[in-house]
């Protein structure tokens, strides 16, 4: 094969510059990260119950509980259905704003650790994933 032919390097050269292009960044999908924060109320909900079944990286479903006497800016965590707690209340200010606002906020597990301690067992990333 004579390699000194133009059309035989002409075909080569698409190939090799593909090659040198730097990668392309790849969106997670997830949203805007906003914060981490434990769960609260693990013990008083179906977190213990559902904890075999839960996984990290899950999605979990935030809303607004606007009759909560306990805290004006409950914002609940759901899995399936169920209740697994909610926001911790010295914490929850940018979700339940957004949320009111009708911004579209998941949380995703970060961290399950097997320990007594209720407010350890479940850590939590918040994403703004629409509006806002």
């Amino acid at each position: 094969m004579n390699l000194n032919r133009p059309h035989v390097q002409a075909r080569r050269t698409p190939v090799l510059s593909r090659h040198a292009r730097p990668p392309r960044s790849r969106s997670t999908g997830r949203g805007t990260y906003l914060q981490r924060l434990p769960l609260a109320g693990f013990q008083y909900h179906e977190a213990a119950r559902l904890w075999p079944y839960l996984r990290t990286g899950q999605a979990l479903l935030l809303s607004r509980e606007l009759t909560n006497p306990m805290d004006r800016r409950a914002v609940r965590i759901s899995w399936l259905g169920e209740q697994l707690g909610y926001l911790p209340r010295t914490e929850n200010r940018l979700a339940s704003d957004l949320l009111d606002q009708g911004g579209e906020v998941i949380a995703r597990i970060h961290t399950l650790r097997d320990t007594d301690d209720p407010w350890a067992r479940i850590e939590l990333d918040l994403y703004l994933t629409g509006k806002g």
